[in-house]
This record gives structure tokens, C-alpha cells and sequence, in this order.
């Protein structure tokens, strides 16, 4: 009887367990500059290397954003964002998941490292972690300075991008 009851256990806890793969989304990222607007980056493809049993804090893995897939609603800013990221050299931008903290009900700590630009440095992002079914929905918020990551901020002209960049994901991933 207790052999038959340890293995519902693992049965029921291995349908739970597995890889995550991207299904749809954004991670954005915002800006300002200086005397004129904001910027607002963003990228609807994402490369998921994330598991997670049936708990929420057991998440763990990496979430790859690719540099060329940053799109914004104007094409020669863009190709300036290219240039100072240097996308040719650093093609990526990677998060990767040390901890998961909770917080109380859907809230979540993510904690973990940025890798941006060469230069890998602890981040938290703060956020949900919601599962439906064979989905878990991730949307989680956080803020990272560009030279801390050795990226020099855009100047043109008269005009000086904000360092500060705030980063906003929302994603939808499957079992």
C-alpha cells in the first residue's frame, strides 16, 4: 500500500515537472530621452530554457532574448539601440533564474543574473507567477542602469537617453 501510494506521488508530481517553452509575449524595455520622449523597446520572441515543478519556487533556468529581435515604433532609432548595444558583438541578453522567493499568493521574487553586453550582474525582478492548466503566465518588472552593463547611453545632438531602463516582461509559456 505504501509502495502504491509513493508512486501516485511521483506519477502525480512528474506530470507537474518539466521544461517551459516561450508560446507568446513581450519583454520590454523602457526609456527616456532627455528634452524628448520615450523609448520603448521591445521584443515578441524569447528562447525558454526554464522548468518548474508544481510548485512556483522551484522555477529555474534561463529565459534568451536575441538583440535584433528589439523593435521600436521608429527604425533609425533602432539602428542606433543596435549600434550601442552592440548586437554584432553581444547578439544576447540572458536572465538567469537562481531563486524564486514568494511573497504571498501569485506574488513572486526572481532572483537571479543578467548577462547584457558581456557583463554578467545580479538582478530581481518582481512579479506573478500564474498557472492555468498546461500554461504559466510570467509577468514580472525590474530596472537596470546601461553602464552598469558597460553600454554607453545614446547621445545625439542635444539629446541624452536616460541610463535607467526599465524592463517589463509578460509571457506566456507551456508545459
Amino acid at each position: 500500500m505504501k509502495k502504491m501510494g509513493l508512486s501516485a506521488i511521483l506519477v502525480c508530481g512528474a506530470l507537474f515537472a518539466g521544461p517551459l517553452g516561450f508560446e507568446s509575449g513581450s519583454i520590454k524595455a523602457h526609456t527616456e530621452v532627455f528634452g524628448d520622449s520615450t523609448i520603448d523597446p521591445m521584443a515578441k520572441k524569447a528562447t525558454s530554457h526554464l522548468s518548474m515543478d508544481a510548485a512556483a519556487t522551484t522555477l529555474k533556468g534561463s529565459v534568451e532574448v536575441s538583440m535584433s529581435d528589439l523593435f521600436s515604433d521608429n527604425k533609425k532609432r533602432d539602428e542606433h539601440m543596435q549600434e550601442a548595444l552592440e548586437s554584432s558583438v553581444f547578439p544576447k541578453a540572458v536572465f538567469d533564474i537562481k531563486e524564486v522567493v514568494a511573497k504571498g499568493g501569485d506574488a513572486y521574487t526572481l532572483k537571479g543574473t543578467m548577462n547584457l553586453h558581456g557583463v554578467a550582474k545580479p538582478i530581481s525582478f518582481e512579479g506573478t507567477i500564474i498557472e492555468e492548466g498546461e500554461k504559466v503566465h510570467l509577468k514580472a518588472s525590474s530596472a537596470l542602469k546601461m553602464s552598469d552593463f558597460g553600454i554607453k547611453p545614446i547621445k545625439l545632438m542635444f539629446l541624452t537617453v536616460r541610463d535607467q531602463v526599465d524592463l517589463n516582461v509578460d509571457m506566456t509559456l507551456k508545459r
